[in-house]
């Protein structure tokens, strides 16, 4: 039968069609946002040469995979917005046709297509995939590793999805720490329910083989989990955020609403069904839930000791939580046709109406970079606080100095510019012979509470205008009496 023969089309027609809507959507506004937030840290060590990264990563909360990937992408492509997004864009796109083809093998084809649609219309991941991070990458890698992992458990002898399912998995713990939440589910699977045990010996192989491929960046590892246990700037979660972490997913708060009714609904009918041996779920119902509910509700209460319940890190959860909706969907309306298409059209609808393909980062660095430039005489000294803002001030303000990654702080001192998280880290000659001084801040209180580095600068300067940044950046504009 020829490749182009009309069951091989119709069989990727959805797929195709996905990747293409997928694409249409998140590029259209890829490179509109500023670079910021993690951004800047992330393009900065990608560019770096491997010694600089390495070196980098020894302190980071990410391991490699991403920073290499992008590495590569940079020497061909740059560090343009719309080039350093490109690649988590591309992840995105990639993951809609992955969770159709889950949905479509292992519970219905109508489940991957209403999951694929509510993931495609989540403003949710189409934020992610404009921010060069991992966070796609890291959902894309999870839809594969458990595609591999029911293929296994559906078929224990075949010997393609165990190779398949370990280099997942290898790449999947080598792009984001939480990738081991996946595997854990993957071994509780196996461990805990009796239909998918006939799979538990080659999935435990599968896991040993992935932990040994590993082993290089276990010190890593345990060496960046023993520095987080001892707390983070992640507040720790309050009982509601379990609800507003599932309105992230879901866009607006009526579709939230709406998904949670849903699923509400088919506990009730599963139940009511049960008592009567009605049915009874399949193994990869069973691994969904687990999918789903055990790294959710498990890393919420850890948080409460090590605060981790935030969106980014959640994003793996996200994908379970769209095929459970599409299944609670067909599962309690499929047969009768009308409803179904009726709930079916609410849910990708309501997704649809809400989705804003336009996602503001909140971020206006390229407009503070030009009010700078436009106050910056040559006797003026730049501050920014927290000094991590370094890195971000200087891809706007001049992209040699932000390629010349090992000389970056040694260039913008040359123009009076400091990065600083302490009053002490404030040049004392430098100001006491500035004629202004101009003060950038973002989220200063987490390393300042008490502002003392404002008030160090207020004590030394008589005048003080407050520049109007919108959102999340404040700067000041201090100058001598005349």
């Amino acid at each position: 039968m020829s490749v182009f023969s009309k069951p091989t089309l119709k069989l990727w027609l959805i797929p195709v069609g996905l990747i293409l809507l997928n694409f249409i959507l998140k590029i259209i506004f890829l490179g509109r946002r500023d670079i910021a937030m993690d951004e800047p840290f992330t393009i900065f060590y990608a560019q770096a040469g491997f010694p600089a990264l390495f070196e980098m990563l020894k302190t980071e909360n990410n391991p490699p995979l991403f920073f290499v990937l992008l590495h590569y992408w940079i020497k061909v492509f740059g560090i343009s917005a719309l080039s350093v997004r490109f690649l988590p864009f591309l992840f995105s796109t990639l993951t809609a046709p992955v969770i159709y083809l889950t949905g479509r093998r292992f519970f219905s084809v109508r489940s991957g297509i209403l999951a694929s649609l509510i993931f495609t219309f989540s403003n949710y991941h189409l934020a992610f995939s404009h921010e060069a991070r991992v966070y796609p990458l890291f959902a894309l890698l999870t839809c594969f590793s458990m595609y591999f992992f029911f293929s296994l458990v559906q078929n224990p002898e075949r010997r393609t999805p165990l190779y398949l399912l370990i280099l997942a998995n290898v790449l999947l713990i080598y792009s984001h720490f939480f990738g081991f939440f996946v595997i854990v589910i993957q071994l509780l699977s196996c461990l805990i329910f009796p239909d998918t045990r006939k799979a538990t010996k080659i999935c435990l192989q599968a896991q040993v083989a992935t932990l040994f491929f590993y082993l290089p960046y276990f010190p890593v590892f345990f060496s960046r989990f023993f520095a987080s246990s001892g707390g983070t700037w992640v507040p720790p979660p309050v009982f509601s955020d379990l609800y507003t972490m599932v309105w992230r997913f879901s866009n607006v708060p009526v579709v939230t609403v709406f998904f949670l009714m849903i699923l509400t609904a088919a506990v009730v009918k599963y139940f009511m069904e049960w008592r009567n041996s009605l049915v009874l779920l399949s193994p990869f119902h069973k691994i969904l839930l687990l999918w789903f509910f055990f790294p959710y509700l498990a890393i919420f209460l850890l948080s409460y000791k090590i605060p981790m319940f935030l969106d980014r890190y959640m994003i793996f959860t996200s994908i379970a939580f769209y095929l459970l909706v599409a299944h609670a969907i067909i599962y309690i309306w499929g047969s009768r046709k009308n409803i179904f298409y009726v709930l079916s059209v609410l849910a990708v609808g309501g997704m649809l109406l809400t989705f804003n393909p336009n996602i503001d980062n909140h971020r206006r660095l390229k407009k503070v970079i030009e009010v700078i430039h436009d106050l910056k005489k040559k006797e003026t000294l730049v501050l920014m606080c927290p000094e991590w803002l370094d890195l971000g001030f200087t891809y706007y303000y001049n992209q040699e100095y932000f390629k010349d990654y090992g000389n970056l702080r040694q260039n913008l001192q040359k123009e009076s510019i400091f990065p600083v998280s302490h009053p002490d880290q404030i040049p004392q000659g430098i100001m006491e012979k500035a004629t202004s001084v101009i003060l950038l801040e973002e989220w200063p209180e987490v390393v300042d509470k008490n502002n003392e580095v404002l008030k160090k600068i207020s004590g030394r300067f008589s005048d003080c205008r407050v520049i109007n940044i919108p959102e999340a950046y404040k700067m000041y504009y201090f100058s001598r009496r005349k």
